[in-house]
Parts: C-alpha cells; sequence; structure tokens
C-alpha cells in the first residue's frame, strides 16, 4: 500500500468515526427531546367529493390542533370504491381507522367495529338523530357507526316549464297521473324531455317505496331477508320508468355514475323534471344565476301510492371504524368532530347535505328557503336501501334494473330473474347456516 493510499484510509476511518459519534449524539437528544416522537396517524378513508370540500379541511386542522400530536391523514375515494378498499385493508391488516360508507352495511359484510361503548363514552345520543340516520348505523340492534348526513329522492321541477304545459304538482302526484303529466311536458314545452332517469339502483329504490313496494319485508326465523322483488307494486314501479324511456318522455338512462349530465339537462331546460337528492341544489342555484333557462325551482316528493303518507329512499352516508382499526377511540373523536351542529349547518349551506340530527333543523337556513324546506319535510319517514346490506343480492338487482331500463327484458322478466338470483342465494345462506350448527 502507498503513503498516500495509507492517509487516505486513515483519513476514512477518522471520517466514519465521526460520523457514528455524530449519529449517536443526534440519537440521545432526539430521545432526551419532549414530544419528539412520531406522531399518532389517524387515517381516514373519504369519499372524494367530501375529502376535497373547504369545511372538511378545515375540521381536519382543528382536529389536529385540539389533539397535539395527531396527524390525520386522509385518503380520497370514489364512494362506490370505499368498501372494496376498506375490505382489502382488513384482509392485510392495514385497515384505516375511519372509513366513510353505510355503517349497517359495514356490520353486515363483518368490515365493522361496535361502537354502542364509544357512543356512551363520547355521549352521542341515539335520540338525537333522525330515524332513518340512526337505521344507518345500526345493525342487529347495535350501532357500528356515527350518521354524517341525509338525503331523500324527491322530484325536482322547473315551474315555467309546467306552466307552459299547464301541469299542476298535483297531477305529478300519483304514477298515474304522473305518467300522463310527464308526456305533456315533453310535448308542450321547449324541453327534449319530460324528465332524465338514471340506472342507480339507490334511485330506483325510491321510486319502488314511494309506489307502495318493498324489496325486502323483514327477516325469517333463520335472521335472513325476506326478498320481494317479484312484488307487482315494485314491477309497476319499473314499469312506469320503462314506458317514460321507450316513448321518448325520457331519454336513454344515464349510468349511475353520469348523475351530473342528468342534472345539466334539468338546469340548461332540456328536462322539466329531475328526481335527486339535495347535493343538487347547489348546482340548480348556481344555474339560477348564470340566468340559465331555469329560472326557479319546485321540490315535490316523488309521485306515490298514497299522497297522505309519502315515502322515499334515504340518502347520506356515515362513518364507521373498520374491524381491527388502531386508534377506535381517537376514531370516534373525529366523527364526533366532522358532525358538530354547526359543522353540519355549514356543510347543509354550502355542500347541500342535509344534517342527521333533528335538531340542527331548528336554524332557519332550513325553513326560509322554500327548496331546502321541501327536502326537510321527507326526511322523517325516509328509510335507508337495506339491500345494501347484502352485496350479492345487490348486484343481481341493479343487473335486472340495467337489463329492463335498457329494454332487453320487461320489468316483470328482470324482477323475475333477481328474484330467482335471490332465492338460489338465500338457499346457500341455509345450507351454510346448517352446516354451522346450533
Amino acid at each position: 500500500m502507498s503513503a498516500n493510499a495509507g492517509n487516505q484510509a486513515v483519513r476514512e476511518g477518522e471520517v466514519r468515526r465521526l460520523v457514528l459519534v455524530v449519529f449517536a449524539v443526534v440519537s440521545l437528544a432526539c430521545a432526551a427531546i419532549p414530544g419528539s416522537t412520531q406522531p399518532t396517524v389517524l387515517r381516514v378513508v373519504l369519499a372524494d367529493d367530501w375529502a376535497s370540500a373547504p369545511l372538511v379541511t378545515q375540521v381536519i386542522e382543528r382536529f389536529e390542533e385540539d389533539h397535539p400530536g395527531v396527524r390525520v391523514q386522509v385518503q380520497a375515494t370514489p364512494f362506490s370504491q370505499i368498501p372494496d378498499q376498506v375490505a382489502q385493508g382488513v384482509e392485510l391488516g392495514q385497515q384505516p381507522d375511519v372509513a366513510h360508507w353505510h355503517a349497517f352495511a359495514a356490520a353486515a359484510i363483518g368490515m365493522a367495529e361496535p361502537l354502542d361503548a364509544l357512543w356512551d363514552q363520547f355521549d352521542l345520543d341515539a335520540d338525537d338523530y333522525l330515524p332513518g340516520a340512526l337505521e344507518g348505523v345500526t345493525w342487529q340492534d347495535e350501532r357500528y357507526g356515527v350518521p354524517l348526513d341525509v338525503n331523500a329522492l324527491v322530484l325536482m321541477a322547473n315551474p315555467a316549464l309546467l306552466d307552459d304545459a299547464d301541469v299542476t304538482a298535483r297531477e305529478l302526484a300519483t304514477p298515474e297521473r304522473f305518467r300522463e303529466a310527464a308526456h305533456r311536458l315533453r310535448t308542450d314545452t321547449p324541453a327534449d324531455h319530460a324528465i332524465a332517469v338514471t340506472a342507480s339502483s339507490w334511485a330506483a329504490y325510491g321510486w319502488i317505496t314511494a309506489g307502495g313496494g318493498d324489496l325486502i319485508d323483514g327477516v325469517d326465523e333463520d335472521g335472513l331477508p325476506i326478498l320481494r322483488f317479484d312484488d307487482a307494486a315494485t314491477v309497476d314501479a319499473l314499469a312506469l320508468l320503462v314506458d317514460l324511456i321507450r316513448s321518448g318522455d325520457a331519454p336513454p338512462p344515464f349510468a349511475p355514475d353520469l348523475a351530473i349530465d342528468a342534472i345539466a339537462s334539468f338546469s340548461n331546460g332540456e328536462t322539466a323534471l329531475h328526481a335527486s337528492g339535495s347535493w343538487d341544489l347547489p348546482t340548480t342555484r348556481r344555474a339560477l344565476q348564470a340566468e340559465l333557462p331555469l329560472a326557479e325551482v319546485e321540490v315535490l316528493p316523488l309521485p306515490q301510492a298514497d299522497p297522505d303518507a309519502p315515502r322515499t329512499v334515504l340518502g347520506g352516508s356515515s362513518l364507521f371504524v373498520p374491524l381491527g382499526a388502531a386508534e377506535p377511540e381517537l376514531a370516534v373523536a373525529f366523527m364526533r368532530a366532522l358532525t358538530e351542529d354547526e359543522v353540519a349547518g355549514a356543510l347543509a349551506a354550502e355542500e347541500g347535505r342535509l344534517p342527521a340530527r333533528s335538531r340542527v333543523y331548528d336554524d332557519p337556513l332550513f325553513t326560509a328557503t322554500p327548496d331546502v324546506a321541501a327536502f326537510v319535510e321527507q326526511l322523517e319517514t325516509a328509510r335507508v336501501m337495506p339491500l345494501i346490506a347484502y352485496p350479492e343480492v345487490s348486484t343481481a338487482f341493479r343487473d335486472g334494473l340495467e337489463a329492463a331500463l335498457s329494454g332487453r327484458r320487461t320489468p316483470d322478466g328482470a324482477m323475475r330473474d333477481v328474484q330467482q338470483a335471490a332465492d338460489r342465494w338465500l338457499e346457500r345462506q341455509r345450507d351454510e347456516l346448517g352446516e354451522a350448527g346450533p
């Protein structure tokens, strides 16, 4: 070895020793400094439209200020993809601490932690919530989440187009009169169509329940759902939607993820009616400000089999703690922060999200504006779509709905197909119960 090479080796050895000493000193210093540990990360999965809301960002920032050493990590995900994403996380042991979806359905498929004890710990009172909101977090008499928001499927109408066709709200109140009135709304106004129909199971369920039908008639002695897809009222409700499309009074059905096109056609005056939830109110208000053909909005119940006892489907969502989550108490604290009364009121004003707690509706915001007030009237009797708790059957219903709306099957034929698929599913469930034993 040359002298230069030897000196170089000595210098490199000294540098390595110096690095080790510095590393040791820094490590000791960090261990000695209070608060230098890694923060507790609260992992939250939210629907992408919620995650991007400025008010939600403000709530998260305030929550972190109120909980030093906690960092909220939000993953924005399309709402329909959340259950699959959470299920994969649970299977891999990488579940989030908070997830946004339907807590009752998450519990039904074994994906949510029971929260009755934490409801008591955080002084959450079931009596504070609308009946449908509480249903949305309850499975087999136990709570598995915290209601976030509610909604109801209603009928938005363009009053100017109704006047052009000499159609009154009363004529839209029952399925029989609605059909004839819808035809006049297309033929006697500048509108291209009376209404747009979407291939949404949730929306279809709203029309079904308003028409006096239901898809589940309680549970049997084994705790399995009693499924009624081929019930006459269900078939009649779908037949109404199909007839609107076949006659040209509605365009070919929009896919569920193209609901934005349906509200756009309503705001532009291309359709006279729009069945949706209050989340579309901000869009219609922007249309009013832009002086589009939509001059104002009238909100009505869906056509009802019994107008004196209106029914519709409950919309909205809830928050739940995925099975095996690391921070359940912190998760419920976050849920409470995101559902405080003042936050719920602001979300209603800014995002069209209606509160789950009854007392928030004492705010003048919900009575001073006729369109919002009309939505609120539907909430007390609106109920969740229970089919969400049974994914395989829900998929069969979605496929049958698409077959009917596309004209590939008649409404009664499509629902017979769904009933057969549901019966096969029930048979498999009973077989599994029999194998499990008492």
